[in-house]
């Protein structure tokens, strides 16, 4: 069978930008596109390890190894030896699961169009089909990531104190994977409060039509395990999120008001790439 080289790099490119989604996914890590994709692109440059004789185990360890280190820091940057080392090992272990099923695959079914060499896997099939294929096993990655997310047995919280003119208020949040809740308008950060926390803050119960927070006023679209909603929001002046040694301060964030009581004795809920 033929292997055209740039058919090789090309279709790597489009699985490793997806594998580098899913370790970002992760990692709760919002890297820029551009980065993503010109590590994806070094990554699919080296698939044409498979055109090299056949090489040993170790050999091809190394080489994955070395591949996911480049690749890691070009998509994620270098944020302290920890963290970059968890990154590498991410992709490494990403990458090798991806590989072995590709080869579980290989060896059950023997699929025409087909080759693996060097651990490096070649498919002749057409763009719309592997596009899609990758689309939906990234799909399916993203929906148990976030079931297993929202199930874990202790979610991770920190401290935020909103400010609103002379007022504050000291909440405990939950870090929440599952909250992708963002403001369509300025892409600003969203905090989902509990409605007596607003009350508190800008006292008052009617927020569209009272004076004081009509202009702070927002009505914020999301969706809900019971389908879509609209929940109402009030911009307030600034928050500052404390977690483990970080400080970090939100310039005029928007509060959501939860219709529903939160969970665990928390009073806030955060996405995580707040933290970032």
């Amino acid at each position: 069978m033929i292997v055209y080289a740039d058919v090789l790099i090309f279709l790597n490119l489009i699985i490793n930008y997806f594998l580098l989604l899913a370790v970002s996914k992760i990692l709760k890590k919002t890297p820029k596109t551009r980065w993503v994709v010109l590590s994806a692109f070094v990554g699919a440059l080296s698939s044409l390890y498979i055109f090299l004789p056949q090489t040993s185990f170790l050999i091809e360890t190394l080489f994955k190894i070395a591949v996911s280190m480049l690749m890691s820091i070009i998509a994620f940057g270098f944020k302290g030896v920890k963290a970059y080392i968890k990154s590498v090992l991410l992709l490494f272990g990403i990458t090798v699961g991806f590989g072995g099923l590709m080869y579980a695959v290989w060896l059950t079914f023997s699929p025409n169009g087909m080759v693996i060499n060097n651990s490096v896997v070649y498919f002749d099939i057409s763009l719309i089909a592997l596009i899609g294929f990758t689309v939906a096993g990234y799909i399916i990655f993203s929906v148990l990531f976030r079931i297993f997310s929202k199930n874990a047995p202790l979610a991770q919280r920190c401290d935020i104190t909103l400010f609103v003119n002379n007022k504050n208020a000291t909440l405990t949040a939950i870090i929440d994977t599952g909250n992708s809740i963002e403001d369509a308008f300025s892409m600003g950060e969203i905090i989902i409060v509990d409605k007596s926390v607003a009350i508190k803050l800008f006292e008052c119960e009617d927020f569209q039509i009272n004076l004081k927070t009509k202009s702070r006023y927002r009505m914020l679209p999301c969706m809900t395990v019971s389908g879509a909603d609209v929940l109402e929001g009030l911009r307030c002046d600034s928050a500052e999120v404390k977690y483990k040694n970080q400080s970090i301060t939100l310039n005029r964030p928007i509060l959501a008001i939860s219709k529903t009581p939160l969970p665990d004795g928390s009073n806030a809920l955060i996405n995580p790439k707040i933290l970032n």
